[in-house]
């Protein structure tokens, strides 16, 4: 079976370990047309995390249509940006070039996360976002028989950067058990993926959604 090392390079968190990529992908022509220089340098990029709502007001923009509770990335300048859920206003310390996402959770107060996205000409971002109870989630890559993200805890996240372009299959694992799988995801060069694990009543279900950006 193919090894990790021959399949992707993978740039994560501090606890995530490095490989060396060998596959070769066409050419760059094949992706650049997908991806246009159109935002500040300094802006940055915020978005929600939210499967109970149905839009959010991001510095006074309304994001609706949201896939597996993910909204459109915003673009933002730096300086202190509100968000605003279910009436709630949130302000949120905003530095240049970063990308935010605020997690909200029944019964729980909204989260702010940094992404940690490395938008690599050469790569796609993929992140887990676990909203689980269960700690420890891996995303794992049959192909590879290799894990590209380890121990995801509850309410947490993690990226890593993948070798691209590539169409890969992904588990999400709790030691051995798998929970949940998705299928044939499309990781195209400098865009990203972000996989929500989910759990009701007992049963896992896990989507991803491309990164998109608010226009």
């Amino acid at each position: 079976m193919m090894s990790l090392k021959a399949l992707f390079v993978a740039v994560a968190l501090p606890a995530m370990s490095a490989f060396v990529a060998t596959v070769p992908g066409p050419a760059w022509s094949a992706d650049d047309a997908l991806y246009e220089d159109v935002f500040d340098p300094n802006s940055s990029f915020i978005r929600v995390l939210a499967p109970a709502e149905a839009f959010a007001t991001i510095d006074g923009k309304t994001v609706r249509d949201f896939h597996a509770g993910l909204s459109d990335y915003v673009n933002v300048m730096p300086g202190t940006v509100a968000v605003m859920l279910s009436g709630q206003s949130i302000d949120i310390p905003v530095a240049p070039s970063k990308h935010y996402t605020v997690v909200s959770l029944n019964g729980m107060d909204p989260d702010v996360i940094e992404d940690t996205l490395a938008l690599s000409p050469a790569k796609a971002d993929v992140s887990v976002y676990n909203l689980t109870q269960v700690s420890g989630i891996d995303l794992y890559v049959p192909l590879a028989n290799a894990v590209a993200i380890e121990s995801v805890d509850a309410a947490h996240t993690k990226s890593v950067a993948l070798k691209a372009p590539l169409t890969l299959d992904f588990d999400l694992r709790s030691g051995d058990e798998e929970l949940a799988q998705v299928d044939a995801v499309d990781l195209k060069r400098k865009g990203g993926v972000t996989i929500v694990l989910s759990e009701q009543g007992g049963s896992f279900t896990a989507l991803a959604v491309p990164n998109t950006y608010f226009k």
